[in-house]
C-alpha cells in the first residue's frame, strides 16, 4: 500500500435511500420499520470500487481483512434522502508487516449538510502464513 495516497479523495457520487432499498435490506437483515443506519454501508459500496482499484493507492485487496467501521450520525437517515458520498484516505499506517487503511465517507443531505460519516478500517495482510 502507497503511504503517499494519504490524503486522496474519491468522489462524489449520489445515493438515494429509496423505499426498494430498505424493503430489500429489510428482508435480507431484518429489523424494524424505518430507515436501517447500517443502510450507509450500501452507499459506501457506491464508491469502495474506485477506491480499492485505485493504482495509485497500490492496495492488494487480496490481502485485506476488514479491521473497524464506525458510524456518526448527525441527523437521522429518511427515505426519499439523496445523499452526496465523498470519501478521503484519511490515514494509512504500517504496524509491523500490516498496513492499516482508514477511509472516511462523508454523506451530506440535499441541503449540504453532513448526514453521516463513515469510517472503515482495512488490513493489508503481509501474505505469509
Amino acid at each position: 500500500m502507497n503511504a503517499a495516497a494519504e490524503g486522496t479523495t474519491y468522489g462524489p457520487v449520489s445515493f438515494e435511500i429509496t423505499e426498494e432499498r430498505v424493503r430489500t435490506f429489510l428482508e435480507l437483515f431484518g429489523g424494524p420499520p424505518g430507515v436501517p443506519p447500517t443502510i450507509l454501508t450500501a452507499a459506501e459500496f457506491a464508491l469502495f470500487p474506485h477506491i480499492i482499484g485505485d493504482p495509485a493507492l497500490a492496495l492488494d485487496f487480496r490481502r485485506v481483512v476488514h479491521g473497524s467501521q464506525v458510524y456518526e450520525y448527525r441527523r437521522p437517515l429518511r427515505v426519499g434522502d439523496i445523499l452526496t458520498v465523498e470519501a478521503r484516505v484519511a490515514s494509512i499506517r504500517q504496524k509491523g508487516e500490516n498496513g492499516f487503511l482508514t477511509v472516511e465517507m462523508t454523506m451530506k443531505g440535499a441541503d449540504g449538510a453532513v448526514a453521516a460519516i463513515a469510517r472503515s478500517t482495512m488490513i493489508e495482510r503481509n501474505g505469509a502464513g
